[in-house]
């Protein structure tokens, strides 16, 4: 199984953009992901708060890891995930460092496998949500993945 600093130099390699948004996973449990997004002034939008973008990113590479942590054997088949669409909600302005709680139950990651055993592809959701440093929600998402058979693969 991959650890944490295992996934950032994966998601380092796979996915370049990552590296553009400057969050870091931080934690990978079986069912849950966290991504960290420390505070800086780059990340800022014309109000003074985070920028939507960069909320997006840090929510996207949390959900991210959680899928190539529970899903990684289909990878290795060829399949790779694709966000297909976002619910997004801004709940209050998004202030310092934010963390991103990406979770998806065991008998959801089941289900995925056998609909992907079944009909060679599925479609899945998994939610996230980003707090700020007092635990604040601050935004949530919906992020609906396809996990496909990829050219090649």
């Amino acid at each position: 199984m991959i650890d944490v600093a295992g996934m950032n130099r994966l998601l380092d390699e796979a996915v370049p953009f990552s590296r553009a948004v400057g969050a870091r996973v931080v934690l990978m449990e079986p069912e849950r992901a966290e991504a960290l997004l420390p505070a800086s002034p780059e990340r800022l939008n014309h109000v003074g708060t985070v920028h939507a973008v960069a909320q997006f990113g840090v929510g996207e590479v949390a959900a991210g890891a959680l899928i190539l942590r529970s899903f990684g054997a289909l990878q290795a088949q060829g399949y790779a995930p694709v966000v297909a669409e976002t619910v997004i909600r801004y709940k209050q302005p998004a202030r310092g460092d934010l963390r991103s709680i990406a979770e998806l139950p065991l008998p959801e990651q089941e289900r995925i496998r056998q609909q992907i055993a079944t009909d060679g592809k599925a479609r899945f959701t998994i939610p996230v949500r980003i707090v700020d440093d007092a635990g604040n929600v601050v935004t949530e998402l919906e992020v609906n993945w396809a996990l496909i058979k990829v050219a090649g693969g």
